[in-house]
């Protein structure tokens, strides 16, 4: 059963296109389009974030390179949605764990 992608209503998501002025519609089918294939081709890309549980559910990361410029997301699996819930400038995964871990 394939599991829906959705990038949760936060104020991080909102604060994150509103300052970088990306359209969010075609990041959100980037999006989608590269955690599928991840998921099913690649798992070697995706990493757990040790120490860190977002809603009592293991966080998992992976950088998703737009165009102009690479990110990292975060996201959980909730039942039969994949959740998107942050994603960051910030490449570099000790620091991106630091930051996450003042979000969760």
């Amino acid at each position: 059963m394939e599991k829906n992608i959705i990038l949760e209503n936060n104020s991080y998501l909102e604060r994150f296109f509103l300052y970088l002025k990306i359209d969010k519609e075609s990041v959100y089918k980037t999006i989608c389009e590269n955690t599928k294939t991840f998921i099913n081709q690649a798992p070697h890309k995706v990493k757990k974030v040790k120490g860190c549980k977002y809603q009592d559910k293991t966080i998992y990361e992976y950088k998703l390179k737009l165009p102009k410029q690479a990110y990292r997301l975060a996201y959980i699996f909730d039942g039969d949605k994949i959740k998107i819930f942050y994603i960051s400038k910030t490449l570099i995964k000790a620091d991106f764990v630091k930051e996450i871990s003042k979000v969760v």
